[in-house]
């Protein structure tokens, strides 16, 4: 809202001020009259501008400075048993900022026009447990609910982020969810909600939301946790988090102290801690269901939640700064729930950069840790090669998976993040390695992943200079569902080596293999050096092609897996290094 103002009809402006015409005379009297003309200008200037203040001064209601500087703060007030508490007014609020008493400019106790984001996660991992289906049956009571001048936006994610698509009057009746469908990719969460939140930037409603519902990890973001809590803490929608989890997700994230750790190896923010923090700073709510029913209250109650609160407005005392805000309510027993800051983003290492005149995620400024190792072939396709001499190229890098001097080290002490079942121990025991290799296999297995996500490729690298009785090699198309696993093993043979080819699923711990232990001739290794070969396979529209020292191993057709991650797989109780990686796209 603006300031009001006097105003008056163009033409009786000019009546006024040029009622009089100006001749031009002598000197004398063309200054003499030119003086009259402004003595007269200057009267009317005058009264106009008194006349504006006093119908300024006694308008009803707030005067606002301007659009920009209002701060809208959406308020929820609940009593002892949870139930919303309406029909209170503005004298029971009271506004602090930085712990100081702000003077409320604009209230309201009706539902405001809102501007809504949907985002969806479509990932794999949706897809495979058919949460997409519920998901498209539980959205339309949310957009039905939305008033015609309200704004409401869908967008999908995956590890790349959708358009962030304008509702019209008649999608939100008849919703086209038919183009919610899974896709391939992780969750890049933390960068579809910085694009969402930079695109409500510009939404026409004061009062904005963001509803998010998803079923992972943010596994592939540029941004860091704190970069996007930054962003939000200083943005103006509310975020409202859906983590539709199963049973098994939610006990595998119940412990709140402990990061996440993904069979990649990697360790991810516990999602129940981020979400939370997401939803309260922004002054929102996080919900976590199991089951469909589950998800539908949960989208009902944000619903409900979005009609009962209350919207207060305040100038801030230096918009260019980060202030904190509490809003109390004048009753005993009554909870208030709000967003915690308002106000610029802080910290220079922690602020967020898109591309220019745009909401993307800058890549530029927020670079993948290994997105500097990749490279362009001569036939234009990417190339990614890690020779592990930088630490920090962003394969996990701790006890038991560490980076050593110009190679990657697996150790299976007995730490694991890959655990077998004893159907796939001993499956790894079959073969000339017998039983001994049975017992160590089950002990154990660590698995480490890093680069691109990719599709059809051709990847290698050098495996060897380890020593113990242990089953190693390439991992492929490591996505949410599961993996491929070319294991190799050569117990100390200076000329023969095997191999095999299993695929793992998630979740319910179902294996198959795909090529039993089978032996292959290598060329002897003279002086008894460590033995070290070459592995590599080849994944093309689902063909897979296994070479050893580049010998053609196996080729075999499996199109269970289509995308994922390349990375290293070590079973049994040993350790193993890999050198010189190579990952290329094939056209």
């Amino acid at each position: 809202m603006r300031r009001n103002a006097f105003t008056v009809r163009p033409a009786a402006v000019r009546n006024k001020i040029y009622g009089e015409p100006v001749y031009f005379m002598r000197d004398d009297e063309h200054l003499i009259g030119l003086c009259r003309t402004l003595y007269r200008l200057t009267l009317t200037l005058l009264c106009l501008s008194l006349v504006s203040g006093l119908l300024a001064s006694q308008a009803p209601g707030p005067v606002f400075k301007s659009e920009t500087d209002l701060q809208s703060v959406p308020v929820r007030v609940v009593d002892k048993q949870g139930k919303d508490v309406t029909g209170l007014g503005v004298n029971d609020f009271t506004l602090l900022e930085d712990g100081h008493p702000a003077k409320i400019a604009f209230f309201a106790a009706e539902h405001q026009p809102i501007s809504l984001a949907i985002l969806v996660d479509t990932s794999n991992s949706m897809s495979s447990s058919e949460k997409i289906g519920r998901i498209q049956s539980v959205l339309t009571p949310l957009l039905h609910a939305s008033r015609p001048d309200d704004e409401v936006f869908l967008m999908q994610f995956t590890n790349q982020v959708g358009p962030l698509e304008t509702l019209t009057a008649e999608q939100r009746l008849n919703p086209p969810l038919a183009a919610v469908t899974s896709t391939r990719g992780g969750t890049a969460l933390y960068d579809a909600l910085a694009t969402a939140l930079c695109r409500l930037e510009a939404a026409k409603n004061p009062q904005r939301a963001i509803v998010v519902v998803t079923d992972g990890v943010d596994q592939n973001s540029r941004l860091t946790f704190q970069q996007l809590l930054n962003f939000a803490q200083s943005s103006r929608p509310q975020i409202f988090m859906i983590g539709f989890f199963s049973a098994w997700e939610s006990d595998l994230y119940r412990d709140r102290s402990k990061p996440v750790l993904l069979v990649s190896g990697r360790q991810v923010d516990n999602p129940l801690v981020a979400f939370d923090r997401l939803a309260k700073e922004s002054g929102a709510v996080s919900f976590f269901p199991t089951s469909q029913q589950g998800l539908e209250k949960s989208l009902n109650k944000i619903a409900n939640i979005l009609r009962a609160q209350y919207t207060l407005a305040y100038y801030p005392g230096n918009a260019g700064q980060r202030h904190d805000i509490q809003v109390r309510v004048k009753h005993k027993g009554y909870k208030v729930t709000t967003r915690r800051s308002i106000g610029a983003e802080t910290g220079g290492g922690e602020l967020v950069h898109f591309v220019t005149n745009s909401c993307e995620v800058s890549a530029k400024e927020h670079p993948y840790p290994w997105e500097p190792l990749v490279t362009e072939t001569a036939g234009k396709t990417p190339l990614y090669r890690d020779d592990f001499s930088n630490p920090k190229s962003g394969w996990p890098d701790r006890n038991g998976s560490q980076y050593k001097s110009g190679s990657y080290e697996l150790s299976s002490k007995g730490k694991s993040n890959a655990t077998l079942t004893s159907a796939v121990a001993a499956e790894l025991g079959m073969g000339r390695m017998g039983e001994q290799l049975s017992t160590a296999a089950g002990s154990a297995g660590v698995i480490a992943a890093n680069g691109p996500w990719w599709e059809n490729f051709r990847a290698s690298a050098s495996v060897g200079g380890g020593g113990g009785l242990a089953a190693d090699g390439l991992v492929f198309h490591l996505n949410e569902r599961g993996y491929y696993a070319f294991l190799v093993t050569d117990a100390g043979r200076a000329n023969e080596i095997s191999f095999k080819l299993v695929k793992q699923f998630f979740g319910g711990f179902n294996e198959a293999v795909l090529i039993p232990w089978t032996d292959l001739a290598v060329p002897a290794v003279p002086g008894g050096r460590k033995l070290e070969h070459r592995v590599s396979v080849e994944c093309n529209r689902g063909e897979i092609t296994l070479r050893i020292d580049g010998q053609l191993a196996k080729t075999i057709h499996d199109a269970t897996f289509s995308n994922g991650l390349v990375g290293f797989a070590l079973f049994g109780d040993g350790h193993v290094e890999f050198r010189d990686l190579r990952a290329e796209s094939l056209p």
